[in-house]
Parts: structure tokens; C-alpha cells; sequence
């Protein structure tokens, strides 16, 4: 983009769409956490945005139709604006639809895995749904606003950037486009290696973590007093590591901690093993 203001509006679009993410969350009783909210990607939500306020920019400094003008009024700020955008809405429009396309698979999950990705997939869905409706409203009026009414006709830095670097990417391309059948036999043999390895590779949604300790819910009679509970775990533990060899250490937890996530009473103890 090169612009600060630009970028002001298009990086705007974040916290609203999260804003949009979490009242909807809150809607649908989609908790917050690490799963849910893991997967947010800032460059899908202001994909639409940057789109828009690119060809925005673009117009007011490479349109014929504006190349004697130094400055314009704000109608002529709206007329532009409002061209440039509906121009460009299709593409930006589209680009998240296909984004969150991708996404509705999730949704179909079952069992495990739905439990632990439909969360995610609608978090996403839902700040994707926020971003797409604020690429329509809110961008294009924030740029016919906030965006610079001055129009320079010279390259600034980011122009020159980007120039030096189309050239440096045609330079290449025009010697790639010289071995065609060399680039297709390359892409052809990597893509039929990639298939062999797959082949050769086993899968599964959720791997089982073998990680070698066990949980082991330890009881004596309701009503029972510490001491009891204290003696029927140490015998308990004394058992396990005796008989069983590969048992290398056994560490119990009595009662509730001090933060009681798992509230359990004296008679019930905990025995990892």
C-alpha cells in the first residue's frame, strides 16, 4: 500500500471483525479458547479490505482522468472512491468466499473431532462473515474519508520497491519461459514423487498419544478420614511398584488442590502411575 492512512484503515478492519467474531461466539455459545480461537488469521480478514483500498489507491494516482489534478473535493473523493470499489468488490468479495468455503467441511465433523474443531471453523467463519460485510459498508467510506485528497503524481518509495521488483520477476520469468518442457518435466517428476511418499505414509485425524502414565481413580468407602485414604494409596502404590517392573514412579493427589477444576472429596484420590 505506501500509505499510512491506508494502512490505518485497512489494519481497522481487525479488531472489528474480531469484535463481529466474538458477539457472534457469544450468540451461538461458542466458548473462547486456545482451539477456537487459534486459528484466526489476520491476513484472511483483511484480505477484502486490502483489495479494496488498493485499487483506491491505485485510481486516484494512476487514473489519466486525474493525472492535472493536485486535489479533489470530497464529492470527487465519493465518485472515485465508490468507481474504484464496485469495480474491485467482485474479487474481494469471492476471494473470502473461496476462504471460507474451505472451512465448511469442519463443520461436518462428528464425535472427537467435531467436538474439538467445529469451534474453530466457526470462529473463523464468523470473523471471515464480519470482514466480508465490512469490505462491503465500511472500507469504502472510511477510504472516501480518511484517505489523502492530495494527488501526487510521482512514485514514492513503495513504488519504486515494487517496480524494481516486477522488473527483477520478468528478467526471470523470460528465461523460465525459454525451457518450457524443462519447468513442466520438473513440476511433473516432483508432483509424482510427492504421490509415491503419500502413498507410503499412513494417517489419522487424531493421533493416540502414548505417553506412557496412567490415571488411576483410587477410592475407599464414603466417609472415610484422611489417614485411611493416605493408607489405602500407599499399599495401593506399593503393589504397583513391585509387581510391575516398568513402573518407574507413582505420585498420588488426595482431595481437591487449591483451585479445585476437578473438586473430589478425602475418600477419592488420584494415582498417576
Amino acid at each position: 500500500l505506501g500509505n499510512l492512512r491506508a494502512g490505518l484503515v485497512v489494519s481497522s478492519v481487525i479488531p472489528l471483525s474480531m469484535l463481529f467474531a466474538i458477539s457472534m461466539m457469544n450468540l451461538f455459545g461458542v466458548s473462547g479458547n486456545l482451539m477456537s480461537l487459534g486459528a484466526l488469521d489476520f491476513g484472511l480478514i483483511v484480505d477484502g479490505a486490502v483489495i479494496i483500498v488498493e485499487a483506491v489507491m491505485h485510481r486516484l494516482s494512476h487514473s489519466k482522468s486525474l493525472s492535472h489534478v493536485n486535489r479533489l473535493t470530497q464529492k470527487q473523493m465519493d465518485t472515485e472512491v465508490q468507481s474504484s470499489a464496485s469495480r474491485m468488490m467482485n474479487s474481494a468479495v469471492f476471494g473470502q468466499i473461496i476462504i471460507l468455503i474451505v472451512y465448511l467441511p469442519i463443520l461436518s465433523l462428528e464425535g472427537i473431532e467435531g467436538k474439538m474443531f467445529k469451534p474453530m471453523a466457526q470462529t473463523v467463519s464468523f470473523a471471515i462473515l464480519g470482514a466480508f460485510l465490512l469490505s462491503l459498508t465500511y472500507v469504502p467510506m472510511m477510504s472516501a474519508l480518511l484517505l489523502s485528497k492530495k494527488i501526487k503524481h510521482t512514485p514514492n518509495l513503495t513504488d519504486k520497491f515494487m517496480n524494481w521488483l516486477e522488473r527483477k520477476y520478468q528478467h526471470w520469468l523470460e528465461k523460465v519461459l525459454h525451457f518450457p518442457k524443462m519447468v513442466v518435466s520438473m513440476a511433473v517428476i516432483l508432483f509424482t514423487i510427492a504421490v509415491v511418499v503419500l502413498t507410503t505414509l499412513g494417517g489419522e485425524f487424531i493421533p493416540k498419544l502414548e505417553e506412557g502414565d496412567f490415571a488411576v481413580d483410587t477410592r475407599v468407602l464414603t466417609g472415610s478420614n484422611l489417614t485411611t485414604t493416605i493408607e489405602a494409596t500407599q499399599k495401593t502404590a506399593d503393589l504397583l511398584l513391585k509387581r510391575f517392573p516398568e513402573v518407574e514412579k507413582v505420585v498420588t493427589k488426595i482431595g481437591s488442590g487449591e483451585i479445585p477444576t476437578d473438586p473430589m472429596p478425602i475418600e477419592a484420590s488420584d494415582m498417576m502411575v
